[in-house]
């Protein structure tokens, strides 16, 4: 998509970004922070994966999502590619590392799942909530309710943006929640140091219950040469806090 030609500072290192949304929402999500990228010199891309959208397709598989992911690293030739993946994009950009690793520079976890190879991502969430995944008409997609997603993931937030959030959000293919997953070369890429890894965890985020289920135990999965990084905000950092969101993902992937 669009990149910047501003010349950064002279102290800084140009990136490449490509920033992969979470659930129910497209690549518009990061118009913010790649404004802030953009404008400190790193070029940047939001792509919006297969399924998600109005109007979109829901009967497609994890596989497809993944599959539109490496379409477009490979029609846009990017390479040394800093890839984030927020939430549940996390499993997208392993995924997507796995068939095509000598594109990627380093891969950011933004309150990111790591799933265990062999789960998939409802596996991932609390017993409680992933009832849900069970409930859902595949023919309707799904999208989680407002209550969950106000008090979860935009605790942060004034009533009414929480509402403005949720309301832009649509559904995805169940399908997304519940292929199980396949991640055996993942974590050997990471493994073999292939694959560098960040993770970056918002301090007020608890879209997921600390402990065994929180965001820190994602991060631990990712090997002990995984850097660790906190910023401000909750789970829709990049909505509340752009800024200081921009600042950490320079930090999550430069040398």
């Amino acid at each position: 998509m669009t990149t910047s030609h501003t010349v950064p500072e002279a102290s800084q290192q140009s990136l490449t970004f490509v920033l992969v949304h979470g659930a129910f929402q497209t690549g518009a999500t990061w118009d913010h922070v790649a404004s802030e990228l953009r404008r400190l010199g790193h070029l940047v891309h939001t792509p919006t994966l297969a399924g998600h959208g109005p109007g979109a397709p829901l009967n497609l598989t994890h596989a497809d999502g993944v599959a539109s992911l490496v379409a477009y690293l490979q029609q846009h030739a990017l390479s040394d590619v800093v890839l984030v993946g927020h939430s549940i994009a996390g499993s997208f950009i392993a995924k997507a590392a796995e068939q095509d690793p000598d594109r990627i520079k380093r891969l950011v976890f933004l309150s990111s799942f790591t799933v265990s190879s062999g789960n998939s991502l409802a596996d991932e969430f609390p017993p409680e909530t992933s009832a849900v995944f069970a409930m859902a008409d595949p023919a309707q997609g799904l999208l989680l309710p407002f209550e969950l997603i106000r008090e979860r993931a935009c605790n942060d937030m004034p009533l009414a943006d929480a509402e403005t959030l949720h309301a832009a959000m649509t559904p995805v293919p169940v399908a997304y929640f519940t292929d199980k997953l396949d991640l055996t070369t993942f974590y050997e890429l990471i493994g073999s140091g292939k694959l560098k890894t960040s993770y970056v965890n918002p301090v007020n985020d608890i879209a997921l219950p600390p402990g065994e289920y929180g965001w820190e135990t994602r991060a631990q999965r990712l090997g002990p040469l995984c850097r660790i990084l906190h910023t401000p905000g909750a789970h829709y950092a990049m909505t509340t806090q752009p800024t200081e969101l921009a600042d950490t993902l320079i930090q999550a992937g430069r040398d």
